[in-house]
């Protein structure tokens, strides 16, 4: 009996002193990173965190890149520039991902829109924002808006998520909440998506295994539906210009659990697009999710004809 409570506590101390090292090697790795790669842009006091704001170009109105699930400002890095050149284009890490320090929780959309506004009055970044949100982004700028309507000149939603998405794809049978190409947590981290530079690539990579971006994936992931239920509250869209960015439907789809997945995705885009008074909906040339690094001018563009139909309505 003694040997056995002997052994249990050497294990017990083994256990302490792996979790220990553990959580030093994750905060190491977190400031590493950090430091190893200087920001592009500033850090804003938004409450008791620091949010990474990277703004560049000049004029109005400001385009603010919103990520989806796991994402960070570097998602923007083949869009932003080419904005810049004609107008204020900003891009930030939401709490937790790219530079930006964890923040409080629950990280939903009704908590993520006030961060944003308060983001942005810290910084003075001046309105009126055209908005860009991606997949879950998406939900947290449409509540922004609908939430700031007279700071808002317009919304580009790039293959964004819909409010219904869990009840049509539980009704179908077909069980995913998302595209085929989402981000994911795997063994040793957050998967990155395909097309980033591989200079940026790296960069994303190592923000994606640390600890405070699984934190925020997992808090972002398991409010997805209170999130969702916020939109569905709001779920009116203002009478300001609208795109609506979708990926096409891969014609190699064989599996007819992916094609009813496909087509409800597309039916829910085209109902985004529908609901605007002023909405437009784009199909891209590609079948991927990150339509931003698949197909940047396409987001470009979308984003100058709203610019140019909300100058119009001035």
């Amino acid at each position: 009996m003694r040997r056995r409570r002997q052994r249990a506590i050497r294990f017990a101390t083994f256990a302490l002193v792996l979790a220990t090292v553990s959580t030093q090697t994750s905060d190491a790795t977190n400031d590493r990173t950090g430091a190893r790669f200087a920001a592009p842009g500033s850090f804003i006091w938004v409450g008791r965190h620091r949010i990474h704001l990277n703004c560049s170009g000049e004029g109005s109105p400001t385009v603010i890149f919103d990520s989806g699930l796991g994402g960070s400002s570097l998602d923007w890095v083949r869009v932003q520039p080419r904005v810049a050149s004609f107008t204020r284009a900003c891009s930030y890490d939401r709490a937790g991902y790219g530079w930006s320090d964890p923040g409080p929780r629950p990280r939903d959309s009704a908590n993520i829109s006030s961060e944003l506004e308060s983001l942005l009055g810290n910084a003075s970044v001046p309105a009126p924002y055209v908005l860009v949100g991606h997949s879950f982004g998406g939900f947290n700028v449409r509540l922004y808006s609908h939430n700031h309507p007279e700071q808002v000149a317009g919304l580009v939603l790039v293959d964004s998520s819909h409010e219904d998405q869990f009840r049509r794809f539980e009704e179908a049978g077909v069980g995913s909440t998302a595209p085929r190409h989402g981000t994911f947590i795997i063994r040793n981290g957050l998967q990155i998506p395909d097309g980033l530079p591989n200079d940026v690539a790296h960069i994303a990579q190592l923000f994606a295994i640390r600890r405070s971006s699984m934190t925020a994936f997992r808090s972002e992931l398991q409010h997805l539906r209170r999130s969702a239920k916020q939109i569905r509250n709001a779920s009116w869209l203002p009478d300001i210009p609208i795109v609506v960015i979708s990926h096409r439907v891969d014609g190699t789809i064989t599996s007819s659990t992916e094609a009813k997945r496909a087509e409800i995705w597309m039916d829910m885009q085209s109902d985004l697009a529908r609901r605007a008074l002023r909405g437009k909906h784009v199909i891209s040339a590609t079948d991927d999710h990150y339509i931003q690094l698949s197909q940047p001018q396409l987001i470009v563009d979308s984003i100058r004809d709203v610019i140019e139909r909300s100058r119009q309505l001035r």
